[in-house]
């Protein structure tokens, strides 16, 4: 008996054709599933979290609209992280070239540093957490609103409840 007959039917049943694009089918299918929709699944409990948030250099009257209880979204993600618990202002301390060549350092009359701790929650995981899908860790920069402002920032550090 041969493989293939006159017709291109493999076994006198399947033509070829059909059956490369019955694979080409499975393996999109296949591809979908492990790419969309095992990577997306919660491996555990959400939890409480604190995320602090860090600004190196934020306008003044940027950092002054930041205020407790505001909710803070990741603009680039469209993800809420949570609410404002608490905010610092701290002076930004800027290093320039004196009179006579020697560097000076002098607070910043419009730049400030902005420390942006929030009530979140997310799935505990070995590299941090993940809200709504996505990770977040110590390093992680990114663009949020935060009330009316909007900020350039990194995740300082993450704080777990004790359960």
């Amino acid at each position: 008996m041969k493989v293939a007959d006159e017709k291109g039917r493999l076994f006198g049943k399947i033509n070829i054709i059909d059956l490369l694009v019955i694979i080409v089918i499975l393996a999109a299918v296949c591809f979908a599933v492990f790419r969309y929709v095992l990577p997306g699944r919660d491996k555990g409990e959400e939890q409480a979290c604190e995320m602090v948030l860090f600004c190196h250099d934020a306008p003044r009257f940027t950092a002054e609209q930041i205020k407790v209880g505001d909710t803070v979204w990741d603009q680039g993600l469209d993800v809420d992280l949570g609410t404002v618990k608490s905010v610092e202002i701290l002076p930004l301390m800027e290093t320039s070239a004196g009179p006579d060549g020697t560097s000076v350092t002098t607070e910043s009359d419009w730049l400030v540093s902005v420390v942006i701790v929030l009530d979140s929650k997310g799935v505990k995981e070995e590299h941090g957490i993940r809200i709504d899908g996505s990770l977040y860790a110590s390093g992680h920069t990114m663009t949020v609103f935060a009330g009316e402002a909007k900020l350039y920032l990194k995740v300082r550090e993450l704080n777990w409840a004790a359960k």
